[in-house]
């Protein structure tokens, strides 16, 4: 091997050494998936009305001859308890009301709101891909001009779509250098 020759195969060397310590190794594609959660917060109340107020009242005129005084006697001072219920995707309410001596003695309220709340959780993923290669082989060629097979060394650096090629070939003593485009 000649002085050129090793002087153009450090040269090569050296230039690929420098691209390969400053190109960045990878290209980052980054995907993203949003998962979104939703929770639901209660709030619950309670309210308790003693001894309410009418705010109308209308009397009305009964002829008592066919009333049965023991009965309406019996029915005022008797307790009676209603509940009344009521639910939805967004609010739950119940009532107890204790109505005794023609009066509403205790009216309770409880309801609770449901509130959803939402929690978005957003995952983000890096896709690496190799920026660059570098390759190293060897294989056979025959030389046309003096009518003889060699033996040859070969190595490659791939940037992106584009590979630059050297050579050597040790028995013809000659080298190679060459440039592909990938498509």
């Amino acid at each position: 091997m000649d002085i050129k020759n090793l002087f153009l195969l450090l040269l090569v060397a050296i230039v690929l050494v420098c691209l390969l310590h400053c190109c960045p190794k990878y290209d980052t594609v980054t995907n993203t998936q949003t998962t979104t959660t939703v929770h639901i917060d209660t709030l619950t109340l309670y309210k308790t009305v003693y001894l309410p107020q009418p705010y109308k009242v209308v009397e009305l005129q009964i002829d008592t001859l066919y009333i049965d005084t023991s009965k309406v006697i019996r029915d005022y001072f008797t307790e009676k308890y209603y509940h009344i219920s009521f639910q939805d995707t967004l609010l739950k309410a119940l009532a107890d009301i204790k109505v005794s001596e023609n009066s509403i003695e205790l009216a309770k309220f409880d309801y609770e709101v449901y509130r959803p709340t939402i929690y978005t959780t957003t995952v983000i993923t890096e896709t690496r891909t190799p920026r660059f290669s570098f390759a190293l082989g060897c294989g056979t060629n025959y030389n046309w001009i003096s009518g003889k097979a060699g033996l040859e060394l070969n190595t490659a650096m791939r940037v992106k779509q584009q590979s630059i090629h050297l050579g050597h070939d040790f028995i013809n003593q000659t080298s190679r250098l060459g440039w592909q485009f990938h498509f």
